[in-house]
């Protein structure tokens, strides 16, 4: 792999900081990448991606390993439960930590004081699709029909209390929309039901939308504050009249609470670093993600303002997942 003179230099500076932590430096120690979530998924592509750029900066293995199970809280645990001297790492969502907590799940730990914020490593945003029958040609014509509907029109996600079902219900009442939630267990059901117009409207993820070759999607929006770059014809629900809605299926590092800083600015350095490589670079946008690379104190604040919306949120739906 070819890295350039900065990744060297920032991978490089951070290595006798965390010798000094550690007391002693043993290269040969394993790290998990702990991935909450089975084989073979977007959140394990992209924490393969990241295990195998990240070896070579810092001259450890890096083991990927999936610990799916109760929407990705089995694998949070043992993260939470791990030494916190660098050898143990969360691939973190808001399954696990923001939306989590929000939607009243019994955690076996606290999101936010068991474990340190490492890095903000990327942001995926979503799409509103809407069915082929629905009389609008733009986000606003969807909104206005929406608004006016004699009856609820029915919008799918991918379960209860995820977050194709919050940004929806955030949208629902930021819009003052007349729709009501029919849960799937998962995207493929929805969107056929969605082609057929037995549902009006979703939210899907990006890949979705790029993988798609028929010719009767109608992608009315994307949830990031710029237009993505793979579909730059399609407008942000910001540009479409919905002020400041964004939203995304964002991935961060974590580390368990406890973790010396020299430690935590060696994986932030290494992990951001590989963002910029040959790796995980070329890989993005077909993953429907974009770069944030931001460190610990960006990562955390993201992570209470995440909370407290998604809280706020969730809390007239009366969500009980436990």
């Amino acid at each position: 792999m070819m890295t350039t003179r900065r990744t060297l230099l920032a991978v490089s500076l951070t290595t006798p900081m965390i010798a000094r932590a550690q007391g002693t430096w043993s290269p040969d120690r394993a790290v998990r990448l702990v991935v909450p979530f089975a084989a073979g998924g977007g959140q394990d592509v992209i924490g393969r991606l990241f295990g195998q750029a990240v070896t070579p900066l810092v001259g450890q293995n890096i083991v990927i390993e999936n610990r799916g199970g109760a929407g990705g809280i089995l694998g949070a645990e043992a993260v939470a439960r791990a030494a916190p001297d660098g050898t143990a790492l969360l691939l973190a969502t808001a399954g696990q930590l923001t939306i989590a907590k929000a939607v009243g799940r019994r955690l076996p730990y606290d999101p936010l004081a068991d474990f340190t914020p490492v890095a903000w490593l990327i942001d995926s945003p979503v799409a509103l699709l809407v069915a082929p029958d629905l009389p609008a040609r733009d986000l606003a014509g969807v909104l206005d029909f929406a608004r006016g509907a004699p009856l609820p029109l029915p919008y799918a996600s991918t379960g209860i209390g995820t977050n194709t079902h919050l940004i929806m219900e955030d949208l629902k009442a930021r819009a003052r929309l007349n729709i009501e939630h029919v849960p799937y267990r998962g995207a493929a059901a929805a969107f056929t039901d969605l082609m057929a117009s037995r549902i009006k409207l979703m939210f899907v993820s990006l890949p979705s939308v790029l993988g798609f070759s028929g010719g009767q999607l109608r992608v009315m929006a994307v949830t990031s504050r710029e237009r993505f770059p793979a579909l730059p014809a399609i407008p942000t629900m910001i540009e479409s009249g919905v002020p400041d809605f964004e939203a995304s299926i964002w991935t961060g590092l974590s580390a368990p609470a406890g973790t010396p800083a020299p430690i935590v600015e060696r994986w932030r350095a290494a992990f951001t670093a590989a963002l910029e490589g040959e790796v995980v670079k070329p890989r993005l946008a077909a993953l429907g993600a974009l770069p944030r690379g931001a460190g610990p104190e960006a990562f955390g604040a993201m992570l209470r303002e995440d909370l407290a919306r998604w809280t706020a949120v969730a809390a007239p739906l009366s969500i009980n997942l436990d």
